[in-house]
């Protein structure tokens, strides 16, 4: 199996929050898209794992994504070890993605930084022809990272204008996690009621930086490539 890019992610809705308007952007445009959840979520404050299975299927759909996987890994209790790295790496020569989009490895939750830090060492690993997992070796062509609770200064910025409500649209499924008005359960930080609002003002911020409605940043370990830059600083241009 091939697809374009995939998405590893700590939790089901990681991915919705932090690239939902890339990959709704990608899959418009022709390219094939898959998730990787390492956890089923279940040591959250609301929801069950199977719930969060089902709302995690039905935003897949929203975003025109093509697969998901969840790896089951542990909720809450992640770690960087080679029995994890070798799950994602078999992962990758299953998929055989050209791009890989995964957590940024400095972040509050624990589950997000062990995500980031195995799959930033598996970037080389998973091409080694004697490396002992399943498949065949494969190394994708570009590893980026993703934004969650602590910022970093972005490689790059990508317009996800056209593809914000989308990208809400797909968080939305997760019922579990989100608000529902009248209830007294107590508030954590997904379900308050301002969380979409938040989404929209970091969307809203990243594309203000570059002069677009919504904006979605991304992290690069090596200097990205311009074919154009006519092209790429048009909007700053026009």
């Amino acid at each position: 199996m091939s697809v374009d890019v995939l998405v590893i992610a700590a939790h089901p809705d990681d991915a919705e929050m932090t690239v939902g308007g890339t990959l709704a952007k990608l899959a418009d445009r022709g390219y094939t898209t898959a998730i990787v959840d390492m956890t089923r979520g279940e040591m959250g404050s609301r929801g069950t794992a199977e719930q969060r299975d089902e709302e995690a299927a039905a935003a897949a759909k929203v975003l025109n994504v093509s697969h998901r996987v969840n790896l089951d890994l542990g909720d809450g209790l992640l770690e960087n070890t080679l029995k994890n790295r070798v799950a994602v790496i078999e992962q990758i020569r299953h998929f055989r993605p050209k791009l890989v989009i995964a957590a940024y490895w400095e972040d509050l939750h624990p589950d997000h930084r062990a995500t980031g830090y195995i799959v930033r060492d598996i970037m080389y690993p998973c091409g080694f022809a004697k490396f002992p997992a399943k498949g065949e070796p494969h190394r994708p062509k570009e590893f980026l990272f993703f934004m969650q609770h602590w910022g970093f200064e972005p490689s790059f910025i990508v317009d996800i204008t056209g593809y914000h409500e989308q990208k809400l649209d797909s968080v939305r499924c997760y019922d579990s996690q989100l608000y529902q008005p009248g209830e007294n359960d107590k508030l954590v930080w997904i379900s308050d009621p301002n969380f979409l609002a938040r989404l929209e003002a970091r969307a809203r911020t990243y594309g203000t930086q570059i002069r677009t409605e919504f904006g979605e940043p991304l992290l690069s370990c090596r200097p990205v490539p311009i074919d154009d830059p006519m092209a790429t600083y048009k909007p700053f241009f026009d």
